[in-house]
């Protein structure tokens, strides 16, 4: 009963393996395996052979952490999963990539011969043994939000060179280019991602961003002899030319002296300007922090 119990705790020795079921099987196996190999060990509490190849997958999890996630389904439990992958012999392994099976292997398997069968995963999938991606793009992020969008981007397309469609560092690298007065080139890298793929918050944050870029060069900025509106525009000015903090100090103190100014036009500006930098960028905190103090005072 202690190997049973060791197979069915797997999970809590390490968060690389997940039991998975009908419910999850969407999030845990096909969204998850559009960063790294997903690996679905289709077993049984009364099989011996899917015992005997459990610390096995649970030290290739460990090895291989941050390219590769196991999954178990216990087919007892979860007979139409089973059913729809063709399941007849356990143990049966299928490794998912970007949504998809890509290669399987059924019954017991040694250590070696498991390295062997991932050495050929990762390089069909082309994820790279040196690339974290998830911790990759965590990086990334991290400058893109410290405004060190030149590291950003340098960084983005290390994870490009390896995995070319990536789309969250497609619209990562995108943005960058944006701050970097690049803006055709982040329009043309926008066009190559799929439009059912725009949903990241990066590809988010630069949708609103060009929105915004695009409305104000429609607009007709002119000198005014209205303090505020003349301020107004000059932080429209200040967006458009990528002074991103000198737009918002503009705003921020056009809701000091008067937050119903114009309708409200101004902190309605504010927050789109938030939503085109994204929620965690240090420019988002800081303004929203002040603009809360300014509303609420």
């Amino acid at each position: 009963m202690l190997i049973l119990d060791g197979i069915n705790n797997l999970n809590k020795n390490t968060s690389l393996i997940k039991d998975v079921g009908v419910d999850n099987f969407a999030l845990e196996v096909i969204e998850a395996s559009n960063e790294k190999i997903v690996l679905v060990d289709f077993w049984a509490p009364w099989c011996g052979p899917c015992k005997q190849l459990a610390p096995i997958l649970e030290k290739a999890a460990i090895k291989h952490q941050g390219k590769l996630i196991i999954t178990k389904i216990n087919i007892d439990e979860n007979a139409e999963l089973a059913a729809q992958l063709r399941i007849q012999t356990i143990p049966t392994v299928y490794a998912f990539f970007r949504g998809q099976p890509i290669d399987a292997f059924m019954g017991n398997v040694s250590e070696q011969k498991l390295d062997q069968f991932l050495s050929k995963l990762f390089d069909l999938t082309k994820i790279p043994s040196s690339l974290n991606l998830e911790e990759a793009l965590k990086q990334a992020m991290e400058f893109f939000d410290k405004s060190l969008y030149e590291d950003a981007a340098k960084l983005y397309v290390d994870i490009l060179t390896e995995l070319p469609e990536e789309e969250k560092a497609a619209a990562g690298l995108a943005h960058c280019y944006l701050f970097l007065n690049h803006e055709e080139k982040a329009k043309e890298i926008l066009k190559q991602i799929p439009t059912d793929k725009q949903q990241t918050r990066q590809a988010i944050a630069l949708l609103s961003h060009l929105e915004l870029i695009q409305e104000i060069d429609q607009m007709q900025l002119s000198s005014s002899s209205n303090a505020s509106e003349q301020s107004y525009q000059n932080a429209l000015k200040s967006f458009r030319n990528r002074e991103i903090k000198k737009a918002i100090q503009e705003l921020l103190e056009i809701n000091r002296i008067d937050k119903d100014w114009n309708n409200g036009v101004a902190k309605d500006m504010l927050l789109r300007i938030f939503s085109a930098l994204g929620h965690s960028h240090h420019l988002t905190a800081e303004g929203r922090r002040k603009l809360s103090a300014i509303l609420f005072s």
